[in-house]
């Protein structure tokens, strides 16, 4: 039974048992075992548990959001009103300070 070479994505119940496993006193050895990793990358992935206070490492996907929910719906309000507006006309009723119109309901769907 070989070891898988490379970064191993785990689960967050793998990414726990390691951790129990390790409280227990289990060697890094039988943990790689059990999990088919490898000594270095148990001991990585502990070493970055510690570091990030125990927090179990969930992948995220994707790009993060570079505006809010509100934003967007406020957004999508705008065009729906007036289909004609350009992006940069948008932008320029929805950035401008004395101009508040944000709104905070829901936007209805056809």
């Amino acid at each position: 039974m070989g070891f898988r070479r490379g970064i191993r994505n785990l689960t967050i119940q793998q990414q726990e048992a390691i951790v129990n496993g390790r409280a227990q006193s289990r060697t890094l050895l039988e943990l790689g075992k059990q999990f088919n990793i490898s000594e270095s990358e148990i001991s990585k992935f502990l070493r970055r548990w510690v570091d990030q206070g125990g927090v179990p490492k969930v992948p995220k996907f994707g790009r993060s959001r570079s505006t809010s929910r509100l934003f967007d719906r406020n957004v999508l309000r705008l065009s729906r009103v007036n289909a004609r507006l350009t992006a940069a006309d948008i932008a320029r009723e929805l950035c401008d300070p004395q101009n508040s119109l944000f709104v905070l309901s829901g936007v209805s769907f056809k």
